[in-house]
This record gives C-alpha cells, structure tokens and sequence, in this order.
C-alpha cells in the first residue's frame, strides 16, 4: 500500500512539472528526472510510464525503502555571465524593447533570440547588449548615464583590432555586434554633435566578405538586412548613395510569390535602388528613372493583400495624417520604405519642367503628392507605434519633405512627432526640428 501511494505522489508532481527550461522566461526553472522503481513489471505491456498496475505481493516480494522525491528547482539560473542584477536588468531590456527594432522583418527573431543566445559564449555580443540597452535607458530614464561607455569600450577594446583579420569578418557573432552598436551610435548624436558613421565601416567590412558566409536564415544574413536599412537610413539624411554592396544572394529584386517578409526586404532594396539612383555620380537618366517608377508600381500590383492595413481613416481637418492601422512589422516597414521610393522618385522626377508656363502647374501638382505620401508615412509610424521603427521611418520622411508643408497645423504635427520619437525611443531630432522651423519661418516665434 505505502508504494502505491508514494508512486501515486510521483505521478501527481510528474504531472505538474514543467516540460522545458527557457532561458527567457521570467522564472528559471530545470527539470527532475525522476525514476520509478517498477518492481516485477509486466512484459510487453502497454501501460504509460506513470500508470499503476496491481501487482502481486508475496512473503518472497521484497519492498524497496520509500525514496526522497526532491521538489522541482526555481531558481536554477542561465550560462550567461552576468555579474549582478543591473546587468540583468540591461540584458531583459534588449530582449523586451530593443530586439524588435532589428527584428522588423525576419521571421526568425535572430537578434531576439539567436543573440541573447549567442551572448553567453561572446562577451563582445554580451557587452554590446549591455552597451545599447543602458544607453537607451540613460536617455529615457534617469539610468545611469556612463554605464554604456564602459560596456562600449570593452567591445571596441577587442573588435577593432580584429576587424583586420579575415577570420574576424566571417564571424556572425562579431557581424551582430558591430550592427547593434551602430544602433547605439545612432542614438548618440545628441551627446556627441554629430553621426561619425564609424561602426559603418564595420558593417561594410562584414557585408562586403562575400556571399559564403551570408547564408539565408542565418545570423549573417539577418544582419546583413538590419544593416543595409541603417545605411539607408545614413544615406537619407545625408543625401549620398547607398554605399553598402547590393550584389549578394540574399538581394531578391524580383515580383514573384514569396513570404510577405521577403515582400519587406525587396521594398527596402528598392529604396536602395532609388537612393543610388537620386545621389550617385551619372546615374541620373529618363530610362533609369522609368525603370524605377515602374519597379514601385510593379511593387504595389504584386505585393499580398496582407499588406493591407486592417484599418484605414482619412485625416480631418483637426488630424493631420490618416488613422492607418498593421498587424505586423514587417507590414509597416515594408509600406513606409515603398512610400520613401515614392517620395525620392516624385521629387526627382525629370518630366517636371525647369522653366516655362508649364513649371508652376507641375510643381504644384508634384508638392500635393509628396504631402500625401508624407501624411500616410506618418499617419502609419503615429498608429504603429508598437514598433519603433515606424517612427523612425516616420522622421526620415519629415526631415526631407517636411519643409513642402504651408499649414500652421501641418507643421506643428510634423514637430509633434519628431519630439515623441526623441522622448519616447532616444533616436535624435533636434537638428531637424531646427532645420524645419528655420524653412517655415518659425524663427521669429521662436525667438530663435
């Protein structure tokens, strides 16, 4: 009798244990083997592991002593190297806020998941984690304000002597920590007055390996792809081309059935398209124009109905942008980088005429175009700010069509967003509010 209540508590707590251990999970937890002492069993029987059978007991059946059954472990902790709970709480705060601005569209979560993982057997990728996720607090909250420094500088201590090495620039471990320090610099304009663009040179370095270690699915590639929208991002506010390598695998420039991520990335290598197109050296003709023009249309004919959004309002007159409304990132990362294609080629368009009766008329016609375009660009970063990113994608339109907009009302919402981006996700907009308010005559309002 007093087996079959001690199996009957074995399979009660058996029951109740969890079936894996996850490394993010607000609660560590490990699993407890535990053996069951099976007795005389049955042969070729079919019973569950944990399922009781009588069993005969005779004067020559000996009972084994009851076993201690050892309560399962809460509190049994990850590989990763963290030094004390301020380091927890840096690594927990890329993972739940910092991720899904480099994840926006990979199915996979590379820098969600694979990353973190990854960070318990490289202290560079560890620290680079450290160094964003504090920086992104200090200019958020009162956090303190030199913790990244020191986690910065441990990564660049050991990365850029090694950027020299071949072995270095086929490591994927290095390759994420590289992009997401150069997330960090972003943020760092404000404290510093100006973008070196210096771990650019370190993407560049990894981009520009080659094809072999850029496998699809892979860290690499994942990489690669948050790289290139940060090099657009550069080549946007900086009115130069793209001056990461296009020529790789993993760039698809067709129209054919894919996954809707794949539909995200072919926009943002057409803005790449657009960008080069816009500010390379004698790349500017009709045809090539023509080309481009008919690659946006040939985007918005083909692309899934997905990409719709499931909720759309136009603006009133007390709203400035349309109430547009995505399920997804990659959804929204994907529409606003086809509207920045839009944009670039309107403004670029060689139909418009440079002098003649015909010039106002066009000029008119293209200003009423661009602040459509910018109005849902924004109308989508305002409804989906769930992921930061659409805000940030939001600013880039601002800062370069922002000064085509006359109205009062207009202007102030343009302004509205560049200060929320700034207090709310630490990317920095100042220079830019500056700027507009210098091309809307704001400066004797200001006092400025």
């Amino acid at each position: 009798m007093f087996l079959g209540k001690a199996l009957h508590v074995v399979n009660i707590i058996s029951n109740n244990q969890p079936r894996a251990n996850d490394l993010f999970s607000s609660e560590g937890t490990s699993s407890t083997e535990i053996q069951l002492h099976r007795g005389h069993a049955e042969e070729g029987r079919s019973a569950g592991p944990y399922e009781l059978r009588p069993q005969q007991v005779d004067n020559s059946t000996r009972i084994p002593p009851p076993r201690t059954i050892s309560a399962p472990s809460f509190h049994t902790v990850s590989a990763l190297p963290l030094k004390n709970r301020t380091e927890a709480i840096l690594f927990r705060h890329y993972i739940q806020k910092l991720a899904i601005c480099l994840d926006l569209c990979d199915p996979l979560r590379h820098f969600e998941f694979v990353v973190p993982e990854r960070a318990a057997v490289c202290h560079t990728l560890l620290n680079a984690i450290f160094a964003i996720a504090a920086r992104h607090l200090s200019h958020t909250t009162n956090f303190d304000p030199l913790a990244s420094n020191r986690y910065h500088d441990e990564c660049l201590r050991y990365l850029i002597p090694m950027l020299d090495h071949a072995s270095t620039v086929s490591d994927e471990n290095l390759f994420a920590a590289t992009i997401i320090l150069r997330m960090l610099e972003e943020m760092d304009v404000p404290t510093t007055g100006q973008d070196n663009y210096s771990h650019l040179l370190g993407i560049h370095a990894f981009v520009n390996v080659g094809d072999q270690y850029m496998v699809p699915g892979s860290l690499s590639a994942a990489s690669f792809w948050v790289g290139l929208r940060q090099e657009i991002y550069i080549a946007v506010i900086t009115q130069q081309p793209v001056k990461v390598s296009l020529n790789h695998f993993v760039v698809d420039r067709s129209f054919e059935p894919a996954d809707d991520y794949t539909w995200s990335n072919r926009a943002i290598v057409l803005i790449a398209d657009v960008l080069n197109f816009c500010f390379g050296e004698n790349s500017f003709t009709v045809g090539r124009w023509n080309a481009l023009d008919e690659a946006c249309k040939k985007w918005s004919a083909t692309r899934p109905p997905s990409f719709n959004p499931f909720f759309y309002r136009e603006p009133t007159a007390s709203i400035a942008f349309p109430e547009i409304w995505h399920g997804s990132s990659c959804h929204v990362i994907g529409i606003q980088h086809h509207i920045l294609a839009q944009l670039f080629l309107t403004q670029f368009d060689p139909s418009i005429p440079k002098v003649g009766t015909n010039r106002r008329a066009a000029v008119k016609q293209m200003t009423q175009r661009i602040e459509t375009l910018v109005r849902e660009l924004c109308g989508i970063g305002v409804c989906n700010q769930w992921t930061p990113p659409a805000m940030f994608t939001a600013c880039m339109g601002i800062a370069m069509f922002g000064d085509q907009f006359s109205e009062r009302s207009d202007q102030e919402a343009l302004i509205d967003i560049l200060k929320k981006t700034e207090a709310d996700h630490a990317r920095p907009t100042a220079a830019i509010q500056q700027q507009l308010m210098n091309a809307w005559g704001w400066i004797p309002e200001t006092g400025e």
